[in-house]
């Protein structure tokens, strides 16, 4: 079957804000082409949206598929009547995170929606396009919402792959990172000055986080890949894409630390430079001390909160301890890039007064990259059924606001402060700390290229237009 995969252009702003090889859509362009279909895929961030038309003249798909977070199903929803107008025949499909946490609403809203796929995707889609080539039953199809005589099936989950390892890699060649050049992949870096690929070493995360919807599509329970799929997977980017950096993007990246020291010794190796994103209390010293011998230059560590009661209440699981050494541990380890990223209400029951203590923390940490977000309940999270429970909720829901930097319209009110007053707390936040000297002199002592320097001012121009000025416009 011919299957036209597609990331729906997102809504809030490039520059300052990353944009990604789709590494799940890649894993299951991959699969459909193993089983011998044909695949091509089109990422609406990167592309331009109105190329679809002369995209499906050309490539005349069977099968289109999207992928969608909350904020973007409505942009998923017109790819797919769009669809639908050039060629009512082809195949709609949509999967990702809120198709997963609401499939059945997600299936009543989108009319022109054929099938949609819930939790994991890979198995599911191969074996959706195997029943429709052979016209078998769907009611076999784990994980699968499908419309039968004017109602809507929805079949059980489907089981989460055991071993990752047999899955064959992103299907890169389809979206290659030369494509990415002008987008930022993680703070810190350029492609423009480096090639860089994302990628993971597993799925899952075993942490209970109110606000996290991570575990929707992959579960508690975390699955790791072997050390020879992962470095296997490195070394077809070198060759292929001439690969000198990796941003691994698991969610903790060294929960299972003999894997961690392995893939360590394979960077070093091959100098190599990468970055990730991890918890406080799964590092110490040792091992952050490996990791930048082995080209670690940036670690990414989620905060939330300055406020213990918070903490206790968001179910983040660190200490303010934690947290403080994890940063010093960090930076004697020479590691160059440290991020703090902090969530304003990350409880429902945050405060001015919890935000003083998030402000303190921040001053002390001194992170070089702060990234402070405005909590948002995706669907599927303890903390959605908190604000639903609590009426918290306006009645009708704009989806398309539904992202940490969106705009005031995803609730009412938290149980203490109300939108705007969260939204000017993060405007006065951010520009006091990125436009302090304290700050700035920290940055200009570090400074250690060219390439860093025009990197920056690039991104000093992005935060300008990107949060002061448009908080200016709301």
């Amino acid at each position: 079957m011919k299957v036209l995969l597609i990331q729906p252009n997102r809504v809030t702003q490039k520059g300052y804000f990353s944009t990604q090889y789709p590494i799940n859509l890649g894993c299951i362009a991959s699969a459909l082409m193993k089983d011998g279909n044909e695949v091509r895929m089109a990422d609406f961030n990167i592309m331009d949206r109105a190329a679809l038309p002369s995209i499906i003249s050309e490539f005349k798909p069977e099968m289109v598929g999207l992928t969608a977070m909350t904020s973007t199903i409505y942009n998923a929803r017109d790819i797919i009547s769009e669809v639908k107008q050039i060629d009512k025949n082809i195949i709609t499909v949509l999967g990702g995170v809120h198709a997963s946490a609401l499939p059945v609403e997600t299936m009543e809203e989108i009319k022109d929606l054929d099938y949609l796929v819930f939790g994991e995707g890979e198995v599911t889609a191969m074996e959706l396009v195997k029943h429709l080539e052979s016209k078998k039953s769907l009611k076999d199809v784990d994980g699968l919402v499908y419309r039968e005589n004017g109602k809507i099936v929805k079949n059980k989950p489907h089981a989460l792959i055991e071993n990752l390892s047999n899955m064959p890699y992103p299907a890169r060649e389809l979206l290659p990172p030369e494509m990415y050049t002008e987008v930022q992949v993680s703070r810190g870096f350029s492609r423009s000055e480096m090639s860089i690929i994302e990628m993971m070493t597993g799925r899952g995360c075993p942490n209970q986080c109110i606000f996290c919807a991570g575990h929707i599509n992959f579960g508690f329970r975390v699955r790791f890949r072997s050390y020879e799929h992962i470095v296997g997977e490195i070394k077809q980017c070198m060759e292929k894409y001439g690969t000198n950096h990796i941003s691994f993007e698991d969610d903790t990246f060294t929960l299972n630390k003999p894997l961690v020291k392995q893939v360590c010794a394979f960077l070093k190796e091959n100098k190599l430079t990468w970055n990730c994103n991890t918890r406080v209390n799964t590092v110490d010293y040792d091992l952050l001390k490996l990791m930048a011998e082995s080209g670690c230059k940036k670690v990414a560590f989620g905060v939330e909160s300055g406020n213990p009661e918070i903490m206790r209440k968001n179910k983040k699981g660190i200490t303010i301890p934690e947290i403080l050494q994890a940063f010093k541990d960090a930076k004697r380890a020479g590691i160059r890039f440290i991020e703090a990223d902090f969530m304003l209400g990350s409880h429902i029951d945050e405060t001015k007064e919890s935000i003083n203590d998030t402000i303190k923390l921040i001053n002390k940490l001194m992170p070089d990259f702060l990234f402070l977000g405005i909590i948002c309940p995706f669907p599927g999270t303890e903390i959605y059924k908190m604000m639903e429970d609590k009426g918290f909720f306006y009645e009708t829901r704009d989806w398309s606001q539904f992202s940490v930097m969106g705009d005031l319209k995803r609730y009412k009110r938290l149980t203490y402060m109300t939108p705007q007053e969260l939204w000017e707390l993060q405007h006065k936040i951010l520009k006091d700390y990125y436009g302090s000297p304290k700050y700035m002199l920290s940055q200009l002592s570090k400074i250690r290229s060219f390439g860093e320097i025009k990197y920056f001012i690039r991104m000093g121009q992005m935060f300008l237009k990107d949060i002061v000025l448009k908080r200016k416009d709301n």
